[in-house]
């Protein structure tokens, strides 16, 4: 299984929008998720996220409950990459039960190339969203959707 999630609730008092942090009422339905979502998450084996700084708090949300799975930081996965580059990413830590935290537009762009195999339905993704796939390596069209879990 893969899964892709979109940050919690960040705040937009930041001086950059790398050091934007989570809000309040965003970790906490993080948590609430976490622990509503244990069964579903819990076969997660390793955890790659932006190096922003919300993505990386929400990543150690998510590890925390899972006995602190192992969280590694990749600089294409910002909202600023490309699908090309995204991809590379995606292969270098391509796992069984990998868990991938990012941003929109890039993580709407991923699930319209993973469904589609292009980019012509970007999905509006809500933050703190997971997206659950059975997908054998990550690429255009080979993704099937299981399910979608909402904060």
């Amino acid at each position: 299984m893969f899964l892709i999630m979109r940050h919690g609730e960040a705040s937009w008092s930041a001086p950059t929008d790398f050091d934007r942090p989570l809000t309040r009422e965003g970790r906490e339905q993080l948590v609430a998720m976490v622990k509503q979502r244990q069964r579903q998450l819990r076969g997660i084996s390793k955890i790659v996220c932006s190096p922003y700084l919300r993505t990386r708090q929400t990543a150690a949300i998510i590890a925390a409950s899972l006995n602190n799975v192992d969280i590694l930081y990749d600089n294409q996965l910002t909202p600023e990459n490309t699908i090309a580059e995204a991809i590379v990413a995606l292969e270098k830590h391509w796992c069984d039960q990998l868990l991938v935290v990012t941003h929109q537009p890039l993580i709407g762009n991923l699930i319209s190339f993973f469904e589609s195999g292009d980019l012509s339905r970007p999905e509006p993704v809500l933050p703190g969203s997971i997206y659950s796939y059975t997908m054998g390596w990550p690429g255009p069209d080979c993704g099937l959707r299981e399910s979608v879990f909402f904060v």
